[in-house]
């Protein structure tokens, strides 16, 4: 198995994060999908997102 973490800052707008995210996992076996907000000091917001997947056999 293997991860792969993503970050979507603020001033990548959602639809981004998502077909960057969409087209990573569209060949994989996707095990879990964890999510995660943080802010900084200076109240930045960073969405993470970390992907646990499983190469296909086939690739």
């Amino acid at each position: 198995m293997k991860i792969k973490t993503f970050s979507q800052g603020w001033q990548e707008n959602d639809g981004k994060f998502d077909s960057r995210v969409n087209d990573f996992i569209k060949d994989k076996q996707v095990v879990q999908i964890t999510t995660n907000e943080t802010v900084s000091d200076s109240f930045d917001l960073t969405h993470s997102l970390t992907v646990l997947y499983k190469e296909n056999k086939n690739d």
